[in-house]
């Protein structure tokens, strides 16, 4: 029963993992949308993006059950449900991002500031389908491959960082009766959002690592 209960637990943690992917990819979809001044389909792509939250949201919770019926070790059943939190945060994060972005028109912004975000949602991607593939070599209990997944997401993560630098100075050099206060407010946050989206890719991956090194799956 411990076993079975395990396996059962394991496999939703991956059908999370690759809600995050779906929600991405959505998100990667509404920002493609904001650019070209798509109103109508980015708000649609929105709601979307919400639904697959709350279905995330929803296998979140009887991943949280499932363990929380006290067959496991402690510590396993404690890290698996940290994971669990962790991946839901990225996907809540993406949700945000969107919610942010609907707000303003982005393109109506700079073409730097366009431009960069652009390549940001291309990292922002990468990161998420990576720490994706961790948690699924995770889950063959393919450890050392997961480790590298793991450090592939602290280097994209660290390429956000440096985009999210590039994109802090563009918006500091914005310049009123160009950008109104309001849109670049919310612009600001949006860059805010984004930043933090890889940032909770990497806390993840961080959880990845202790599993990986301390606790065989099954």
């Amino acid at each position: 029963m411990k076993t079975r209960r395990k396996v059962l637990a394991i496999s939703m943690v991956l059908e999370h993992s690759k809600a995050t992917v779906m929600a991405i990819e959505q998100l990667d979809r509404c920002i493609s949308f904001a650019l070209q001044g798509k109103r109508e389909d980015l708000v649609r792509s929105f709601d979307i993006l919400q639904l697959k939250e709350k279905e995330a949201d929803l296998l979140k919770r009887k991943i949280i059950g499932e363990l929380a019926k006290g067959d496991l070790p402690v510590s396993e059943r404690e890290d698996l449900m940290r994971l669990a939190r962790q991946t839901d945060d990225v996907i809540d994060w993406i949700n945000e991002t969107g919610r942010i972005l609907v707000e303003f028109n982005l393109k109506d912004m700079p073409d730097d500031v366009k431009k960069i975000t652009g390549d940001i949602s291309r990292v922002i991607t990468s990161c998420v389908i990576k720490l994706d593939d961790c948690i699924e070599k995770l889950t063959n209990r393919e450890f050392q491959d997961a480790l590298k997944a793991a450090d592939e997401v602290e280097r994209l993560e660290e390429e956000m960082d440096g985009l999210y630098q590039m994109a802090r100075r563009s918006i500091s050099g914005l310049k009123t009766g160009i950008v109104e206060i309001g849109p670049a407010i919310l612009l600001a946050d949006f860059m805010d959002s984004l930043e933090t989206i890889t940032d909770r890719c990497e806390d993840s991956c961080d959880e990845v690592r202790v599993i990986a090194v301390t606790a065989p799956l099954i």
